[in-house]
């Protein structure tokens, strides 16, 4: 026990994140927005210190996809014989080719050069080795990397997949807590190891053989006590699941977590990777090529995801491994091997989570990058993230719901629904400070909350350098209004402001968004102004005072007729500050009946 004065930093940190992120967003949203509504923007503007930061994301590779301008690489693929057998390689790219940033050549006559200098010539094996390379299982899952799996194998959402993973956590308690972002294990967990393999046997008839074929005396780097922090690894309890019916998707998801915890108790897999340097010299230069192949030695607890393994990469001629250092190979005929350059892939769900896990890569200046990655020095899972476990989701479903900004859709060649920003999204980050848009408020707020915890800032500091900043960017667009293109019809009888959807007691209508200035309203049909009905227009002001107030009266027809005659009367135009009422007498006020 310790005294709550040594957590007083911490309690500071957060007091200040969260009123921090209640004045950014209550104060931009409902700036943007109504500027937005000046221009017809018929929509809510969201901004938030997080959310802004991943629609920037969004946003930029939206941009990057649609902007890519299509160009062409060539890889050569070298042939060689060696005593009756071939050996495939592929050609390494140096400084004196012409290539790109990513090493490729991208002039098609170096490429034909090179072929051209290669074709039956004498290559050397420059060296080779093979090395084993053994890999343990993955480590339990957290939120996020659940969420991410689920997403790619099964499409669930990311609000999905936690709601799913509630319902097995709260209703059936098969399941430990499900918003943890640790994915490290106790020492009681590994004690009580016999017990939760008895539970998802009794939960799970087909995990019998795995769990029988399981080596308990196994102890994975997973179970590291010193490694959890507030919650651990998601993981099945000991309550077994025998006689409760659970939904498919509960199954799916109760699958995938005790897999992973199954696989904790089986070995390591191990291939033998071999790489060979194939060397031609022609011309007083010499052409590298590079020769791989993986050998599965033993799958170990990859048998238990078969699916999802990753094939083995062989060498498609001979077993590079009866190659020798300094063996003579004949190079035969090249190929030239043209490709298009892709685009930059459009974000899924399962790539928006992870990026939110590394959001510190995507941050420009290298000082804040390392704010923000310091900020997870003590969570493995993660580095320079924003956002939280139990934040995450709803984020992305806040940003998901805001059609007008995101479309969400399928696209060929993608298993999952792409993230895109629309027209009206990418005109919103254009409007957007950089520093909103990207990670780096979250990375700045990062070196400002550690102040915060040694001491060295003061909750009210921070709050009043933040009041400039918002105050000063509230002033530019106040002054300067924002560029957005208008999703709203504009007021024919103004022709200056937009027709906005509002609902009242008998319904849905439109009125005019300079309201009070212009009070044309029309009735709502199909989700649009029905055109065809006239106008509400707002009443004629007469040049005839208010004998109480000297405004102008206004002449209205009353709602019913008397003695079979349209009527009329005198109201004044500052109602309802002013209710002063006359009768009419010949299309005048009468002035002798002021009530």
């Amino acid at each position: 026990m310790q005294p709550n004065e040594n957590f007083r930093g911490m309690t500071n940190s957060a007091l200040a994140r969260s009123i921090g992120d209640q004045l950014f967003g209550y104060n931009f949203t409902r700036g943007y927005t109504l500027k937005g509504r000046e221009k017809g923007f018929d929509g809510v503007l969201n901004v938030g210190r997080v959310q802004s930061a991943v629609l920037g994301l969004i946003n930029s590779r939206t941009l990057a996809n649609l902007n890519h301008e299509e160009s062409f690489y060539y890889d050569i693929h070298g042939c060689f014989d060696f005593n009756a057998s071939k050996v495939s390689a592929k050609y390494q790219p140096c400084d004196a080719d012409i290539i790109d940033e990513k090493n490729r050549i991208i002039d098609e006559n170096c490429a034909k050069n090179i072929v051209q200098s290669c074709r039956d010539q004498q290559s050397t094996v420059a060296s080779i080795s093979t090395k084993p390379e053994s890999k343990a299982a993955p480590l339990p899952y957290n939120l996020s990397t659940l969420q991410q799996t689920c997403a790619k194998k099964y499409g669930y959402s990311a609000t999905e997949t936690l709601d799913i993973m509630q319902s097995l956590y709260e209703a059936h308690k098969l399941l430990t807590y499900p918003r943890a972002d640790c994915r490290y294990l106790s020492d009681e967990h590994y004690a009580n190891r016999d017990l939760i393999m008895q539970a998802i046997a009794g939960t799970q008839d087909a995990f019998n053989d795995s769990i029988n074929n399981a080596d308990m005396a196994l102890n994975h780097k997973a179970f590291d006590a010193d490694k959890i922090t507030a919650h651990h690894a998601i993981i099945p309890t000991e309550k077994s699941g025998k006689g409760i019916t659970l939904t498919a998707k509960e199954h799916n998801v109760y699958q995938l977590v005790a897999t992973s915890f199954i696989a904790l108790f089986y070995p390591e897999s191990v291939r033998n990777k071999t790489r060979a340097t194939l060397t031609v010299s022609a011309n007083d230069t010499t052409y590298e090529y590079l020769a791989t192949q993986s050998d599965i030695m033993a799958r170990g607890w990859e048998v238990l995801f078969s699916e999802e393994s990753t094939s083995d990469k062989t060498n498609e001629g001979m077993d590079l491994t009866q190659l020798s250092k300094g063996d003579a190979l004949q190079s035969r005929e090249p190929r030239i091997e043209k490709k298009k350059t892709k685009p930059a892939k459009y974000f899924v769900e399962s790539t928006l989570l992870a990026a939110m896990t590394r959001a510190a890569k995507f941050v420009e200046d290298p000082e804040l990058r390392k704010a923000l990655e310091a900020k997870d020095k003590d969570n493995s899972a993660e580095s320079g993230s924003i956002g939280t476990e139990a934040t995450r989701a709803g984020i992305l479903e806040k940003i998901a719901l805001n059609t007008s900004l995101v479309s969400i859709c399928d696209e060929k060649g993608y298993k999952e629904k792409v993230w895109k920003t629309t027209k009206h999204g990418q005109e919103f980050c254009a409007i957007l400070p950089k520093e909103i848009i990207a990670p780096d408020t979250s990375a700045r707020w990062a070196q400002q909350q550690e102040l915060i915890r040694n001491g060295q800032l003061t909750v009210e500091q921070f709050v009043d350098e933040l009041d400039h900043y918002i105050d000063a960017q509230i002033n530019d667009i106040q002054t300067h209004g924002i560029n957005v293109t208008s999703n709203m019809e504009s007021c024919p009888i103004c022709k200056d402001g937009f027709l906005r959807k509002r609902q009242s007691e008998k319904g849905h209508f439109f009125s005019c968004n300079r309201y009070p200035d212009c009070k044309t309203t029309y009735p709502e049909k199909d989700g649009m102004p029905d055109f065809t009905k006239k106008p509400k227009r707002p009443p004629i002001v007469s040049n005839h005072k208010c004998p109480k107030c000297e405004k102008g009266l206004i002449r209205r027809k009353r709602t019913k007729k008397f003695k079979g005659k349209i009527s009329y009367f005198w109201t004044c135009s500052g109602y309802p500050e002013c209710e002063t009422t006359l009768f009419d007498k010949a299309g005048k006020p009468n002035f002798a009946s002021v009530q």
